[in-house]
């Protein structure tokens, strides 16, 4: 409750009052902005979310001539815009004093991506080309992560920033579980919805771009100077610790540990890799192994994904205490590495007899009724007669655990590339992780095209030996994770006495 309430007050602790690096309202002013870039990261990944059931509708109602492979364009879209402008706003945020300028051009781009998407039926062609550009200026808008991740690397502590790396890590879960919650509420708007002065409509798809037009012009308003300001602690505490006159000093005379910094970019790329490769698997592998329809499918694995979106909400409050009482390379090697091999491992079917329940390809009629597919794995993936299939309970204990994995993973890899680089300026490295990560999403899909081609050995075969590699590769060089500790000047050391608690005094 203690620990709850200085959240809320902002007051600062007692120990960090005692290192004289900034003033309690320094302190207050500091924490205020790392709070509205969980607010920027919550409103980015909710983008995401929120269309993620009901573009594919939105779509077919703009253009029904649309297919699935138009589709695959509009989900891939937004990744490949963050790939292209993360490395520029990146490298303009390392030239600026402030982050505050490329942040509110962001979300602007944003909020403009998201009123096309609302007002796409206003035109009358190529209304699917137009909703691509839509969501192409959102990607370019969702760039503003790597700024935000940027930032929480210059104003944090290096005490403080795992812990602000899961908050941020657990404000984009928090966006991306919430949005379809958004689409299914206003779905009771229905597809004619209502008109606004007769400018354009307010319909169930649209309202999803509007919500986020909404939050994109509060998040202006937090930056306004007033509210969000600079705090460049990290190097500052940098400068103390080393005894330098001036933060470029500090940060050159720190040589970067670029085989540690490429494991962790392989460890995050791989970990977006596989989690986005089985979220794409999931309907395949529910409506082919196990012969559920559309609608069991929707509802089972609906649940299934609640409950690991709440395991990861857990898992972000966790960490920081978890990383207390372990290195955080452990954590990060065993808790997340090994944890993804033993849930890619667990997808191999085992056993001898085949999957039963083969569909008939196309639909049948009888009489004046026409009868869609039988559920089960289609005549086509000829794998299906010789291939088992995937057990329900392995299928869940392997979600489970690549929830944990990946929420583990992605948080204590980007603490520990941060700290790795130091106290220097990371918006071009940050823009290197965003666009690791981005790829990663863009290529994860094609996993579906493996399993319809080749079948689940070959695809959780490969996942398993990747994850494999990984492991051991970071197993063998998980020391050299640890970030180097400045050499502490005797000045600091003998300030640093009077931080034992039983010392301390008001």
């Amino acid at each position: 409750m203690a620990r709850f309430k200085q959240w809320i007050s902002l007051k600062q602790p007692d120990k960090q009052r005692v290192l004289g690096l900034e003033t309690e309202a320094e302190y207050r002013a500091r924490w205020i902005s790392i709070r509205v870039l969980y607010f920027t990261g919550f409103v980015m990944f909710l983008a995401f979310g929120i269309v993620a059931t009901g573009v594919w509708p939105y779509l077919k109602s703009l253009d029904p001539s649309a297919n699935k492979v138009f589709l695959a364009y509009i989900f891939a879209v937004p990744p490949v815009g963050q790939i292209f402008f993360s490395p520029f706003f990146g490298w303009w945020t390392n030239k600026l004093s402030s982050v505050r300028e490329p942040l509110v051009i962001l979300v602007a781009v944003f909020i403009i991506g998201n009123i096309l998407y609302s007002v796409t039926e206003e035109f009358q062609d190529h209304r699917r080309y137009i909703l691509l550009v839509a969501r192409g200026l959102v990607g370019v808008g969702t760039s503003a992560v790597t700024i935000c991740r940027a930032y929480i690397s210059s104003a944090t502590r290096v005490s403080e920033r795992t812990k602000t790396i899961s908050y941020m890590a657990l404000a984009q879960s928090i966006g991306l579980m919430i949005g379809p919650t958004f689409q299914s509420v206003f779905s009771g708007l229905g597809e004619q919805g209502f008109s606004v002065f007769g400018w354009f409509r307010i319909n169930m798809y649209s309202s999803a771009g509007w919500i986020c037009v909404i939050l994109g012009v509060f998040n202006i308003f937090f930056l306004l100077p007033f509210i969000f300001k600079d705090s460049p602690i990290a190097v500052k505490e940098a400068m103390k610790s080393q005894g330098a006159t001036n933060a470029k000093e500090t940060w050159k005379s720190m040589q970067l540990p670029y085989f540690s910094i490429t494991v962790t970019v392989v460890a995050f790329s791989l970990l977006m890799f596989l989690y986005v490769a089985f979220q794409a698997l999931l309907s395949p592998i529910a409506l082919d192994q196990f012969g559920w329809s559309n609608e069991d499918s929707l509802f089972y694995l609906g649940i299934l994904m609640t409950v690991g979106a709440l395991i990861s909400c857990i898992l972000f409050l966790l960490l920081d205490p978890m990383c207390k009482r372990f290195t955080e390379s452990n954590v990060l090697v065993y808790g997340a590495m090994f944890a993804l091999f033993v849930s890619q491992l667990l997808l191999i079917p085992f056993g001898s007899d085949p999957i039963t329940s083969v569909a008939n390809e196309g639909n049948f009629t009888d009489g004046n009724s026409t009868i869609t597919t039988i559920p089960g794995c289609p005549a086509t993936q000829e794998w299906c007669q010789w291939i088992p299939p995937i057990g329900k309970v392995q299928f869940t204990i392997s979600y489970t655990l690549l929830c944990v994995s990946f929420s583990i993973g992605t948080t204590l890899s980007q603490a520990v590339f941060s700290k790795l680089l130091g106290p220097r300026p990371q918006g071009t490295w940050m823009a290197l992780l965003t666009c690791a990560g981005s790829a990663a999403r863009i290529l994860g899909p094609g996993s579906v095209t493996i399993y319809v081609l080749f079948g689940t050995y070959w695809t959780f075969g490969a996942g398993t030996i990747l994850a494999g590699l990984v492991f051991l590769w970071m197993w063998f060089y998980r020391d050299s994770l640890q970030p180097a500790k400045p050499a502490v000047t005797a000045e600091l050391a003998e300030e640093l006495k009077v931080l034992n608690s039983t010392k301390l005094r008001q």
